[in-house]
């Protein structure tokens, strides 16, 4: 009966359809949590990445664009001009001229767009001469070609002759040729300049010169206080093979000289040439030091030194007067050598000293090989100077 009346009481309360109800229930409630789930994390992510892969590279690009574009066009008009204003040179049996550097170059460019010009004005006149004042011919003389120019009725086109003209009778005083002498006893060439100044390279060039006619080479090298002046020496004699007499570390110049120069008697050398130290021209011990040389030089022989070559530096322009002035007091000049006019724009100052000084001008160097030393020929140097040399075709100059 118990049982019986159990199973009518769960009919009637409706038990078993509430577990089946919360069954369903339960189903139903969690559904609906995993696909949101599903739909939320994805969408969330996907949107992030795609507009950053879009804006970054927009905001990239237009910088490097305009950049590309501004800085070419900044650079390209400054070296167009160079490669028409620089002319190549003409083909000539002494090209010297194409060793010279760019600075010497556009200096003589200048002078020549002035004296090609068609019409003849003032106007020419003056860039005439400010084109005279940068390859340093100095104030005086430029005044005073530039006025005698003024006063002579020039036609077109015959300005350059008359500028040579004048440019040449600077040199007409002096007797520019150096000479080598066979059986000299020997032929004393002593070498002097200021620091710098390229005197010892120019000592190796000029007795390369020597050998190429067949004389006996002997140097010697006096610079006794630099030890890399003498080991330059040493280098240069040995590939050229050429015979040097060397003193010790600090031994005075003097007897180091007499020494050499006993011995190139002796041997019967052709030409002897003497290296000194550099030294500047307003040092008072420096320059009785260079008197003691040359006297002790006498003491073997009374007529030499036969030749006193100052060597200087044609960067500094007309400083060189000062130098020229100094020395030439001092020990006596008969000779210049003008170096480093391959990187110099001053090389006017060489006229300003044969017309000042009366000096002659033996060589000139152009570089640093042996033979960059070339015998001076006004006519040439002029030419060169008032860009007489170049061709109708333009080379770049950097």
């Amino acid at each position: 009966m118990k049982n019986w009346f159990k199973k009518i009481g769960e009919k009637i309360s409706g038990k078993k359809s509430r577990k089946i109800s919360e069954k369903e229930s339960v189903s139903k409630f969690k559904d609906p949590k995993p696909s949101l789930a599903k739909v939320k994390i994805p969408k969330m992510v996907d949107p992030k990445p795609s507009p950053a892969k879009v804006e970054i590279p927009k905001m990239v690009d237009p910088k490097p664009s305009p950049a590309k574009v501004e800085i070419p066009k900044m650079v390209d008009p400054k070296p167009s001009p160079a490669k028409v204003e620089i002319p190549k040179v003409k083909e000539t049996k002494t090209n010297w001229f194409n060793k010279l550097g760019d600075n010497f170059k556009r200096t003589s460019l200048n002078i020549k767009n002035a004296i090609f010009a068609k019409k003849i004005s003032l106007d020419d006149l003056l860039l005439l001469e400010e084109a005279f004042l940068m390859s340093d011919l100095g104030v005086s003389f430029t005044e005073e070609l530039i006025n005698d120019l003024k006063k002579k009725k020039i036609e077109n086109g015959n300005l350059k002759n008359e500028v040579v003209k004048i440019l040449e009778s600077q040199f007409q005083q002096t007797n520019n040729n150096f000479v080598f002498k066979k059986n000299a006893y020997p032929q004393v060439v002593l070498f002097f300049g200021v620091n710098g100044s390229g005197k010892t390279t120019t000592l190796v060039k000029l007795a390369n010169k020597a050998k190429s006619q067949g004389l006996k080479i002997k140097i010697i090298a006096a610079d006794t206080f630099r030890a890399a002046a003498v080991e330059q020496l040493e280098e240069w004699s040995s590939r050229l093979k050429l015979d040097i007499f060397t003193g010790s570390q600090n031994e005075d110049p003097s007897s180091v000289v007499f020494k050499g120069h006993k011995e190139a008697i002796e041997n019967n050398i052709d030409v002897l040439l003497i290296d000194t130290a550099g030294r500047l021209h307003n040092k008072s011990e420096l320059m009785e030091e260079l008197k003691k040389i040359v006297r002790t030089i006498q003491k073997n022989d009374a007529k030499a030194p036969h030749n006193k070559l100052l060597v200087l530096d044609s960067t500094i322009g007309q400083n060189t007067y000062s130098q020229l002035e100094a020395f030439d007091s001092s020990v006596g000049i008969t000779g210049v050598i003008m170096t480093k006019l391959d990187s110099s724009s001053k090389g006017g100052s060489l006229i300003g000293i044969s017309k000042k000084y009366k000096t002659p001008i033996h060589f000139i160097g152009v570089g640093e090989k042996s033979d960059d030393l070339i015998d001076f020929n006004a006519k040439d140097f002029i030419n060169a100077l008032i860009g007489n040399n170049f061709g109708d075709k333009s080379e770049s100059i950097h």
